[in-house]
C-alpha cells in the first residue's frame, strides 16, 4: 500500500480484550488483511463461509485481544491452550496501519498468555516467505521451521 494512504497512529494505539460486539469488525479487517496481503481482486470477500475470529474469540475469549485507535478495533489477534503448547493467531491489522508496530503490540498479552500457562512449545503459521512476517515473530524467539527448544513455528499459512 503506497505511504501516502497510510495513517500514522503509533502513540495512539491501545490493546484491551476483543469483545463480542468487536467481532464483526475483527472479522472484516481479517479478511481484508489476508486478502490484501495475497493480492486477491476483493479482498472483503476472503475465506468465503469460514469463520476464524469467531469460532477462535468462542474457543476462549479471554485470549482474544483487539488493538485499538480512538475507540475503534484496527486489529486482533488470538491465543490458544493446546496444554503443552501454545499458540497464536490468525494476528490481523487493518491494511492501511500495516509496519506502524500494531503487531508487536498484539503480540505483547499473548505471549503473557503463554507465561500465564506455562506452554513448553509455541506456534503458528505465518507466511514463509515474507520477511516482514518472519522479522515480527523472530522478535519473540520464533523461527522458521520446528527447531529442538521450546518455540516451534510451522512456517506455512
Amino acid at each position: 500500500m503506497p505511504s501516502a494512504k497510510r495513517t500514522s497512529v503509533a502513540g495512539s494505539v491501545s490493546v484491551r480484550p476483543l469483545a463480542e460486539p468487536d467481532l464483526d469488525r475483527a472479522d472484516e479487517i481479517f479478511r481484508v488483511a489476508f486478502g490484501t496481503f495475497l493480492g486477491v481482486p476483493e479482498p472483503e470477500t476472503f475465506f468465503g463461509t469460514a469463520d476464524y475470529v469467531r469460532t477462535r474469540w468462542a474457543a476462549d475469549p479471554h485470549a482474544a485481544f483487539a488493538a485499538t485507535v480512538e475507540g475503534e478495533v484496527v486489529g486482533s489477534n488470538f491465543a490458544a491452550d493446546w496444554g503443552s503448547v501454545g499458540y497464536f493467531g490468525p494476528l490481523t491489522v487493518r491494511p492501511d496501519l500495516w509496519d506502524q508496530g500494531i503487531g508487536r503490540r498484539l503480540m505483547e498479552p499473548v505471549m503473557a498468555c503463554f507465561d500465564t500457562w506455562e506452554n513448553r512449545h509455541l506456534g503458528l503459521f505465518t507466511f514463509a516467505h515474507s520477511p516482514k512476517h518472519l522479522e515480527l515473530y523472530r522478535r519473540y524467539g520464533f523461527w522458521p521451521g520446528p527447531i529442538p527448544h521450546s518455540h516451534l513455528d510451522a512456517s506455512l499459512a
